[in-house]
């Protein structure tokens, strides 16, 4: 049956085994001196003037945590310190930038720690935190032994819905354990958090990492063969929930090295006590998260589905959507207003915010345009493992293409991820206001809102309904706690409909020339039209003609006259490559 452990799991160090030979060195080779030291590569207010620190929390290898006070409030956070005496290695440094990034990521998840800020000053870099006073996950674990299998469940569901909101944004945890996990508070039903992410990293579908990271104990067997991906992560959950439903690890040794050869070739034993009172539908759910073979693992999302996961032992009707396409769907139910809004605070947050939205970006714009398509938004969430109707694609799509371009480009996509919680930061509000305002008078009137409208180029916005919409005291301008109302409601403008602007067809094909640049789809409705053959080629879909340039340069020459008999009026959709 392996090697049985005798008691509860020691606590464990994060490893790291990766390629570490760059220094931080001046060119003459010698050390740069922690105060030369730029770790967040931009200027931060002075963290001691804001906060001040107390007593220690705890330590790990990278920092120590303190309680902290916030000055101006009074309200308490948790102050991560990280000397950078310690930062000896480049990429140690870019771990801080990355796990700072990634908090800034998941911050919206109601399960993983908030961050309020990050400083550098000339010894250190400072993160202040939510804090989380009720103590860690693996101490109650030694204070229990093991947990009721409902509460196993009930912590079970926490934990791999972490997971969960990790994968389906882009983000791989590498050393989910315990000692991770704080309670809140001290109540029995306190909520659970994750705090730490030193080891995380973005990564894309598909994608596979060769370093060795992790702890022992919970480490996945592929990590340790040193070719990986995501599932390395429900595995270690799997290791958690083992050991909340039995009270010790699966696969122990009394040495590190024992350990690892137990979780390379171990035996899962689940048939020593306390196993055989415990339920069928568990144990099914340990054998399918510690299975070696990565093609038979379940996945994060696989797992929340699980019967014994989930509340009550029911499973949902419907699969969860992933975050990409909750936010979409969130983001589509705004009105246009309201979407140039939240771009424009969008683009007023620093690199380190939105980094890992950018990532997500970076992902699914596969050709590098700057720009993605329906057919790269459609294989993006195809490679997460979401699955959609072409009707339901397409209408997300349009959602986010606030421009109506025929793709969603760069602000338009962090616009449509950005989590609520940052739209409704105070400061984010005024940020956007101030966008509209642009004489600073504290009103946004009909004209500077039809100038953002024309800025963003939007001219199907009825501004009339909208001014009447927003502007509740009807004074004929937008103050800032109107606007701020608009912002926090959620079903704002949903009786507003937008102007239907149609182009006239031209009777002849001078006009047409000067909107045909190059290859394009003109969609029209045709009743009956002449051609002159070979110059046209036509694609069957309903209400499409396909104007090739070669056609468009000999019309061009020739002057080509060409009647439509009775067509209705037609748009160029999109070009063509």
């Amino acid at each position: 049956m392996g090697n049985k452990c005798p008691g509860p799991p020691r606590k464990t160090r994060s490893r790291r085994s990766t390629k570490r030979t760059r220094k931080n060195r001046n060119a003459d080779g010698s050390h740069v001196p922690p105060e030369d030291l730029t770790v967040l590569q931009k200027k931060t207010g002075n963290m001691k003037e804001l906060y001040t620190l107390g007593r220690e929390l705890g330590h790990g290898q990278s920092g120590t945590t303190f309680l902290c006070v916030e000055k101006s409030t009074g309200n308490q956070y948790a102050c991560k310190t990280i000397p950078k005496r310690r930062l000896t290695m480049e990429e140690d440094i870019e771990h801080v930038r990355t796990e700072i990034q990634i908090m800034h990521h998941m911050a919206s998840h109601p399960n993983v720690i908030s961050i309020v800020g990050a400083y550098e000053d000339a010894v250190s870099v400072h993160v202040i935190m939510e804090l989380c006073a009720g103590g860690e996950l693996f101490d109650r674990i030694i204070e229990r032994g093991h947990y009721t299998e409902k509460k196993a469940s009930d912590l079970s569901r926490v934990i791999v819905g972490v997971v969960e909101a990790c994968h389906s944004l882009g983000v791989m945890h590498r050393d989910l354990k315990p000692e991770k996990f704080l309670f809140v508070n001290e109540e029995e039903d306190s909520p659970l958090k994750t705090i730490h992410f030193g080891l995380s990293v973005f990564f894309k579908p598909g994608e596979m990492l060769y370093d060795t990271v992790g702890s022992a104990y919970y480490i996945a067997p592929e990590v340790l063969r040193k070719q990986y991906d995501k599932e390395c992560d429900v595995w270690s959950a799997g290791v958690i929930i083992y050991i909340l439903l039995c009270g010790v690890p699966p696969f122990w040794d009394e040495k590190e090295e024992g350990v690892y050869e137990q979780v390379l070739k171990g035996e899962l034993d689940l048939e020593s006590e306390p196993w055989p009172s415990i339920s069928e539908s568990a144990k099914d759910l340990i054998r399918g998260m510690l299975v070696r073979d990565v093609t038979k693992r379940m996945t994060a999302h696989e797992v929340l589905n699980h019967p014994w996961i989930q509340a009550d032992s029911v499973a949902p009707d419907k699969p969860l959507d992933s975050a990409v396409v909750s936010r979409l769907k969130q983001f589509a139910a705004m009105n246009k207003i309201k979407k140039m809004a939240v771009e424009v605070i969008a683009m007023s947050l620093s690199g380190e915010e939105i980094a890992g939205l950018r990532e997500m970006f970076k992902t699914m714009d596969t050709d590098g345009s700057n720009q993605i398509t329906l057919e790269e938004l459609k294989e993006g969430l195809e490679r997460a493992g979401v699955n959609l109707k072409d009707s339901e694609m397409t209408r997300l799509m349009e959602a986010a293409d606030i421009d109506s371009n025929g793709a969603i480009d760069y602000g338009e996509f962090i616009a449509a991820m950005l989590d609520s919680n940052k739209v409704q930061k105070e400061n984010n509000l005024f940020a956007a206001f101030s966008y509209f305002d642009k004489d600073g008078s504290g009103y946004i009137t009909a004209e500077e809102l039809l100038q953002a409208c024309e800025t963003f180029g939007l001219g199907d916005i009825p501004l009339n309904e909208v001014m009447n919409e927003i502007d509740k005291d009807h004074d004929g301008r937008i103050d800032y706690s109107e606007f701020v109302d608009m912002m926090e409601e959620i079903d704002y403008g949903k009786n507003i409909k937008p102007e239907i602007r149609h182009k006239k067809a031209p009777n002849n094909w001078d006009p047409i020339l000067s909107y045909l640049k190059e290859d394009a789809i003109i969609q029209v409705s045709i009743h009956s039209l002449s051609l002159p053959n070979p110059l046209f080629q036509f694609s069957w879909k309903p209400f499409e003609l396909q104007v090739s340039h070669i056609a468009f340069d000999e019309l061009r020459k020739k002057k080509l006259g060409f009647a439509f008999k009775s067509v209705s009026p037609f748009l160029i959709q999109k070009k063509v490559k």
